[in-house]
């Protein structure tokens, strides 16, 4: 849901792929690039719009300048594991999960030659903290109540309330306490444009349309071998594809289906990182159509999830009936799925009173079942969902309008009107992935998109509390099965589909350098993710 770096792939529906689908991509040119064989260049979608870690850039433990306390590690199709990076092992947790001791590593510098130690970790969640900063991450620290070094080398974390969770919010990178001694609007940090970090990059340049990262001559591990990282921006998915084709750039992320088109090419290598970054609609509580329970259920019944990911997102991704992926291991129940069933949707919408007419469209009291369905302006694929979503439920007699509304717009129409969604944002624990969607105190704690169909089930919010408060993992592996399973007997939304990312990269890198392959990406990325996502851990073959 948080639009922090601007780093946001597109996808189009098959059948309205007028440019792309048209626009046969040229004959690859012979050639490797203009970079040095030591660099990667890289063409984005969008350059981040800060470089600030206290105001979201690079976070998720993948920080290249600004590294984290912990960070993450894993095969691509799992659950990575949080693992020690700034702290020297994992955390001591009290036995009611609101006291949190992080033991911090010793002989770290950051690069401007000042030494890391607690006093850095205590002032940059502080200064996430403090209203005054207005940082747009602060949602992620609600539950934290304080943070304080008992020595130069532990940090203890104090909760207002027990959560198992809160290590994702330990992936958050760290700033040196001297650049955060004055205080105020994050947005006017001087770390927006010089950022200081531990990291094994430091900033070389960055300008509206480039970014350049160089390794950090004093990184405590030595030099890393990928001496330069370079993103360039390029708004354009068909420039981006032609720019790769010429043999400017190494690797650049592009819609899925403008990506298949590179796999074919022995030049270059499509690589699709496996998400937890969901999509799907809300269904407004104040409707006289989707206020129904039996009416979402059938709306849930009535869609061929199959369908949109074979068209919309062109086979990459697979169809999701809760907002928990696979990847979340024995948290995940596989019978919490909603079976493709027209028929029994229609007759639920008949028991419920909305029946079809003579123009094979339903109503319901002389109310007419519709509803309109808001998108995002700038996110084709939202777009592009959403109108598949739209001709499916014509066929069960349902007219959805889309329209396009911005977040601003959307937000006092939410209680009437349907928006598609993403989230995702920090998919490293089931509880983050689940429980600002389900409780019901939301939206109320958060954000109008969190719960926006205003769920509120007394079975859910125990089940949801147990996840969150319990150390006991099979206990926790239990909860969040219940809430799958409650979820499915009464959905709350209409979720459709995980969307995994694609991106391309010259087979030449491939075979010049050994990477860390990628890992399950949440909701924002782009190539900061993908192949990409630690290249400080790249060596290079001989």
């Amino acid at each position: 849901m948080r639009r922090l770096p601007r780093i946001t792939p597109l996808a189009f529906l098959a059948s309205m792929l007028l440019v792309t689908a048209g626009c046969a991509v040229s004959p690859p040119q012979s050639g490797t690039g203009s970079q040095p064989d030591d660099s990667l260049a890289l063409l984005t979608a969008a350059l981040p719009e800060t470089l600030n870690p206290l105001a979201g850039f690079d976070n998720n433990g993948t920080g290249k300048i600004n590294e984290s306390l912990f960070t993450l590690e894993g095969p691509q199709n799992q659950l990575p594991a949080i693992v020690p990076l700034l702290a020297a092992a994992q955390p001591e947790i009290s036995a009611d999960a609101k006291e949190w001791k992080v033991t911090l590593r010793t002989g770290i510098f950051f690069s401007d030659g000042t030494p890391f130690d607690a006093k850095d970790v205590v002032a940059s969640y502080q200064s996430i903290m403090d209203p005054a900063s207005a940082s747009p991450i602060a949602g992620v620290l609600t539950n934290l109540a304080g943070v304080r070094a008992t020595d130069d080398h532990t940090v203890e974390f104090t909760l207002h309330e027990p959560q198992v969770s809160f290590k994702t919010a330990l992936l958050i990178g760290v700033a040196p306490s001297e650049s955060l001694e004055r205080t105020g609007l994050v947005e006017d940090s001087v770390l927006n444009r010089a950022p200081i970090g531990t990291g094994p990059y430091v900033l070389d340049s960055f300008t509206p349309s480039r970014l350049v990262l160089k390794a950090n001559p004093s990184f405590r591990d030595g030099e890393v071998d990928l001496k330069r990282v370079v993103y360039e921006e390029a708004t354009d998915d068909n420039s981006r594809a032609q720019r790769m084709l010429a043999g400017e750039f190494d690797g650049t992320v592009l819609p899925p289906r403008l990506a298949a088109s590179f796999a074919g090419n022995s030049d270059f290598e499509l690589v699709r990182a496996t998400s937890a970054d969901w999509r799907g609609l809300s269904l407004p509580a104040e409707h006289p159509l989707t206020s129904d329970p039996t009416v979402r259920l059938a709306l849930n019944l009535g869609v061929d999830r199959q369908a949109l990911v074979d068209g919309v997102l062109a086979g990459a991704g697979r169809p999701a009936s809760t907002f928990v992926p696979a990847a979340y291991g024995n948290a995940f129940e596989p019978s919490a799925v909603f079976a493709y069933d027209t028929k029994r949707a229609g007759q639920l919408l008949d028991q419920s009173g909305w029946v079809l007419g003579d123009d094979a469209m339903r109503s319901k009291d002389g109310v007419p079942a519709r509803f309109t369905l808001m998108y995002n302006p700038g996110d084709t694929l939202r777009r592009d969902l959403s109108l598949a979503f739209s001709a499916q439920m014509k066929q069960l007699g349902i007219l959805v309008s889309v329209q396009s509304a911005t977040f601003d717009q959307a937000e006092p129409r939410i209680g009437t009107d349907a928006l598609m969604l993403g989230g995702g944002d920090t998919p490293y624990d089931v509880d983050t992935q689940l429980y600002k969607m389900l409780h019901s105190e939301y939206p109320a704690a958060g954000s109008y998109y969190d719960n926006p169909s205003h769920f509120a089930d007394p079975g859910m919010d125990a089940a949801l509390d147990l996840g969150r408060t319990t150390l006991d993992p099979e206990a926790r592996d239990k909860a969040y099965r219940q809430v799958q399973s409650l979820y499915v007997n009464e959905p709350s939304m209409v979720v459709l589909a995980f969307a995994d990312h694609s991106y391309v990269q010259r087979s030449s890198t491939a075979k010049a350098w050994t990477g860390t392959g990628t890992l399950l990406e949440p909701h924002d990325h782009g190539t900061a993710w993908g192949p990409w996502v630690k290249p400080g851990q790249w060596a290079r073959n001989q």
